[in-house]
């Protein structure tokens, strides 16, 4: 079975990465897995990443705790916000399927939004909640 950080965060990238909208919002080879020190603006890249697990009944569920990181230099913190909300909802549009693994829910927990490190740049991050299981 694979790890399901791993199956999870390569289903999220899949699925982002495919997505027409968020495409038209950030361009194409767009979604990191870390935010790159030198990449074009905007992007989407994955932060921080919490892995738990819980006990379930005929297996090991995990709770993970994620963050989506935007970062952008036009339009102040309404593009920010804008590309990090379709992200979200390309998330929650149809079923995630992480290889190994179940996706047993999926929430938005918080979106935060503010100007970035370098002055020039702003960022919005989406915190998700996401608790898989295997799959029999």
């Amino acid at each position: 079975m694979s790890d399901p950080a791993f199956a999870l965060q390569a289903a999220i990238h899949a699925r982002l990465d495919g997505d027409a909208a968020l495409t038209a919002l950030v361009g194409a080879g767009r979604i990191h897995d870390g935010p790159p020190r030198a990449a074009a603006l905007p992007f989407v890249a994955f932060g921080r990443w919490r892995v738990r697990p819980l006990d379930a009944v005929g297996g090991v569920a995990h709770e993970h705790r994620l963050e989506l990181v935007v970062r952008s230099a036009a339009g102040g913190r309404r593009e920010a916000s804008a590309i990090a909300e379709r992200a979200v909802a390309a998330l929650g549009e149809a079923g995630l399927a992480p290889d190994g693994h179940r996706v047993v829910s999926l929430a938005l927990i918080e979106r935060t939004s503010g100007e970035g490190r370098d002055r020039r740049s702003f960022e919005a991050v989406a915190v998700l909640r996401v608790v898989t299981e295997p799959v029999a």
